[in-house]
């Protein structure tokens, strides 16, 4: 009886035992999923470069191009001063330049022709047509020039007027000697004839009388070879020891006259850029409106459009 009642215990145990092994084990659940097992994160510092890399402007070195400016006879040395600057610092880049006057340029713009026009006077309203853009790097002063021997040292604008409309035909007239007067202009499509023009003469037109010159060294010339011519060019062509500046209702021609408003013959010169002009040639108009290129302005003879 005894041993009945051990055999029975032990095979209770040995039951329970093999319950115990049936229940899920405590601990032993499926291993934890890895703590931090997550895609790994986007390495920090290798997102791709600035877009501001991208599109930043290219190295001067690196431009490559042609740019044709054509234009005012006037306005010419100025220019290949500048592009003997701006080739120094962009040499992948061509700049011709060529003449035919302030009348050429402009319409050179307008059809597409050119990427810069080169203008010595202001533009009609009718003259700028959509898309045209006005560049001014200079304001030049139109000087009035007579033969070293005439004894005039000056006359007014309205004399000035009279002078080239006709009206006065001797220099007796003015405080000189009795002697014809010769006045001399330049060819109807410079840009200096149109100025002179408009803000000596009122924008009427000068005498039929008058000698006509197409350059303004020509004009120059023959001031210098005729005692008794006088005529008209622009302050940045002025030789004195070939002819004699004048003033103008007692106010001579200078850069400070020119910046107060004192001097009365005042024009602009300017670069000019239409729709079909290509963007390369903006690199120039930038470089002229610099103080770099302003400087150069102001080394050449003229009054600088930006005061840097």
């Amino acid at each position: 009886m005894f041993k009945t009642q051990i055999l029975l215990t032990l095979m209770l145990v040995t039951v329970m035992s093999l319950g115990g092994c049936g229940a899920s084990p405590a601990a032993t659940s499926a291993p934890d999923a890895p703590a931090a097992t997550s895609a790994p994160e986007a390495p920090a510092a290798t997102s791709a470069p600035d877009a501001a890399a991208d599109t930043s402007a290219p190295d001067a070195a690196e431009l490559r191009g042609t740019i044709e400016i054509v234009g005012s006879t006037t306005v010419i040395p100025l220019v290949e001063q500048l592009r003997e600057a701006f080739i120094q610092q962009y040499p992948g880049i061509t700049v011709n330049v060529g003449a035919g006057g302030s009348v050429v340029g402009i319409e050179a713009v307008q059809d597409g022709r050119t990427d810069i026009g080169m203008s010595s006077r202001r533009l009609k309203p009718e003259e700028i047509l959509d898309g045209m853009q006005l560049h001014p790097i200079a304001l030049d002063v139109l000087a009035i020039i007579v033969h070293p021997s005439n004894p005039v040292e000056g006359i007014t604008k309205e004399e000035l007027q009279g002078i080239f409309k006709g009206e006065i035909t001797n220099w007796s007239e003015v405080g000189g000697a009795d002697q014809e007067i010769l006045p001399v202009v330049r060819e109807i499509t410079s840009g200096t004839r149109g100025a002179f023009d408009d803000v000596a003469l009122d924008g009427q037109e000068p005498t039929t009388n008058a000698d006509v010159q197409i350059t303004a060294s020509e004009v120059e010339a023959k001031v210098a070879s005729t005692e008794n011519a006088i005529g008209y060019i622009g302050f940045g062509h002025i030789v004195q020891n070939e002819i004699r500046v004048i003033t103008i209702d007692d106010v001579e021609p200078s850069p400070d006259s020119a910046k107060d408003g004192s001097y009365p013959l005042l024009r602009p010169l300017l670069l000019l850029t239409g729709p079909l002009s290509r963007d390369i040639a903006n690199v120039f108009i930038e470089f002229s409106l610099s103080a770099e290129g302003q400087q150069i302005v102001v080394d050449d003879g003229w009054v600088p459009a930006v005061q840097n």
